[in-house]
């Protein structure tokens, strides 16, 4: 074992005994074979980790960054709405559009004609309002 090394090993927190045992002498003895081919592995071992969390974290990264793009445009288009015609107090008005918007969204996640998803949203926000899809249906049943 070379000095360096013993100089790093008491840096590390070893003893100076346990720096001159049989265990230490041979761990650098397995780790230091004569190509360094088991520190060069472990070395491009937790490299390739590192790589895969960088890769991980961007990808969270983007998908987030496309979030909170998504939810500014609709925000934004919500103020310059609030701004022109002012605000919407009435709970059901609100609740009906935060609907007709999620109906919106979930079609086009899905792929669905941009034509189709409006007048699908259109339907159900009409119909939540009470309208011509509300209907009171009764079911009579008969015993054999």
């Amino acid at each position: 074992m070379t000095d360096y090394l013993k100089e790093q090993l008491l840096r590390a927190g070893l003893t100076k005994q346990q720096i001159s045992s049989v265990t230490a002498e041979t761990m650098a003895q397995v780790l230091m074979d004569e190509d360094s081919t088991i520190l060069l592995k472990e070395a491009q071992k937790q490299v390739q980790e590192m790589k895969q969390i960088v890769c991980d974290l961007k990808r969270e990264y983007y998908l987030t960054m496309e979030k909170i793009s998504a939810m500014s445009k609709t925000l934004l288009a919500v103020q310059e709405i609030q701004e022109q015609y002012g605000e919407i107090n009435d709970e059901k008005a609100k609740t009906v559009l935060a609907l007709y918007g999620a109906i919106l969204e979930m079609n086009q996640k899905v792929g669905a004609d941009s034509a189709d998803c409006i007048k699908s949203a259109g339907y159900i926000a009409y119909a939540y309002l009470g309208g011509q899809a509300k209907r009171d249906i009764t079911y009579s049943y008969e015993e054999p």
